[in-house]
């Protein structure tokens, strides 16, 4: 009776790792994985704020500091998608992307809300590796993606306003944890 037990709760736990969840999971297996040196990794967007000082920059989501942010320009009213384009510099394994929210006292309530995760080895022919939705927080959130091809690009398109009649996105980091 015992086996039988074990097999269906063994069976219960296969099954449900196999469903296809696309919100954010706490991911704290590091043995299997590794956080990607993000030194050499370039990046670009669909636009950028000149005007918030030494913040509103693409590259500020690879500086390690979640008090700086990269925020779409807002001087001009352009509406959703936004994008950010890294450039990893070598093919890589991903196992997870975690994007960190622009900082705040009070979690930020505006930015995106659904967001969608491309990977390509070329920046121009794009896989997607799922679209997912980013909650209220300014905790790092971490999105699992396909880990069985390596890609030198990641795209990360902001498609949908955690609030209606704001045009605007802002992310503090982007971090990408890779198999051994």
């Amino acid at each position: 009776m015992k086996k039988i037990t074990y097999m269906i709760l063994a069976f219960a736990l296969l099954a449900i790792s196999a469903c296809d969840e696309n919100d954010a999971v706490l991911f704290k297996d590091e043995s299997t994985a590794i956080t990607a040196d993000r030194k050499a990794w370039t990046i670009t967007a669909s636009s950028f704020s000149t005007s918030e000082g030494t913040n509103g920059s693409p590259q500020r989501l690879l500086d390690g500091d979640r008090l700086t942010y990269w925020h779409t320009d807002y001087s001009v009213v352009t509406p959703y998608p936004h994008w950010v384009l890294l450039d990893m510099k070598v093919a890589t394994k991903m196992i997870s992307v975690g994007v960190t929210n622009r900082y705040a006292a009070t979690p930020n309530a505006v930015g995106m809300k659904k967001f969608k995760l491309e990977a390509s080895n070329d920046g121009t022919a794009f896989t997607s590796l799922g679209e997912f939705n980013f909650a209220i927080s300014n905790d790092l959130q971490n999105f699992p993606v396909p880990s069985a091809t390596a890609y030198r690009y990641l795209k990360l398109t902001a498609l949908e306003t955690q609030r209606v009649g704001t045009n605007h996105t802002f992310l503090s980091e982007i971090d990408v944890f890779a198999v051994k």
